[in-house]
């Protein structure tokens, strides 16, 4: 095994260790959604500031790897999935630690997420999608890429759903718009993690064949090259 090959096969040790940092997170911030626990979605917050550390020093050791080796080939796409997977992993710990100081603003405004017959699938998919993103980026599973671009439409449809809930009550309470802002920014933060995972699982064909498939409408090839 080459030097090169040692340093990347060490960054994705460290992806890995970032993305159950994330993770937890993620499940904490839900938790302490869950139980309106104020201080708990601080210490998410406060676990933000761990992950953008990590975030920076592995984005330094890739640029290193890039000047020193100038990889090319598979080398270089790992090298930018990294690069990229790792952007992703901390904008989701982002999302996480918006959802925990945001909970101040569901305990003095009396907000109910669990109210909406959506909220629950909704977070529970969310997690699930996390869950797999994170398998997949540690096994480098081309399949359970695909699988997971294809179960982003299940999310889109409950976002689309839960979104038309919030602003039906809003009309029909006086107290509505305070209400249905604090729900939506806390929606949006969930649903915004759902699109990382998509983003991360785009990357991760990337990583596998060389194909580039965001913003595309062609089916990329499913064999790793």
């Amino acid at each position: 095994m080459s030097e090169l090959q040692r340093n990347i096969d060490e960054l994705m040790r460290r992806l890995d260790r970032m993305g159950l940092r994330v993770q937890q997170a993620v499940l904490d911030a839900f938790e302490a959604l869950a139980t309106r626990d104020i201080n708990a979605g601080q210490r998410v917050s406060e676990l933000d500031n761990i992950v953008d550390a990590e975030e920076v020093a592995v984005e330094k050791e890739c640029v290193k790897l890039l000047a020193l080796y100038q990889p090319a080939a598979v080398d270089l796409r790992s090298l930018c999935f990294v690069i990229k997977a790792n952007n992703d992993l901390e904008r989701i710990a982002d999302k996480a630690a918006s959802i925990g100081r945001r909970i101040r603003h569901v305990v003095t405004e009396g907000v109910h997420p669990v109210e909406y017959t959506e909220w629950p699938d909704f977070v529970r998919l969310v997690s699930e999608r996390l869950d797999n993103t994170l398998r997949a980026i540690s096994s480098r599973d081309l399949e359970a890429a695909h699988d997971l671009i294809a179960t982003d439409a299940d999310v889109e449809d409950l976002y689309s759903r839960l979104a038309r809930h919030i602003i039906a009550r809003a009309r029909e309470a006086p107290d509505g718009v305070d209400i249905a802002l604090t729900l939506t920014l806390l929606v949006r933060a969930a649903h915004r993690i759902s699109e990382l995972c998509t983003n991360i699982a785009e990357d991760i064909i990337f990583a596998c064949t060389g194909d580039i498939v965001r913003h595309s409408d062609i089916k990329p090839d499913r064999q790793v090259r």
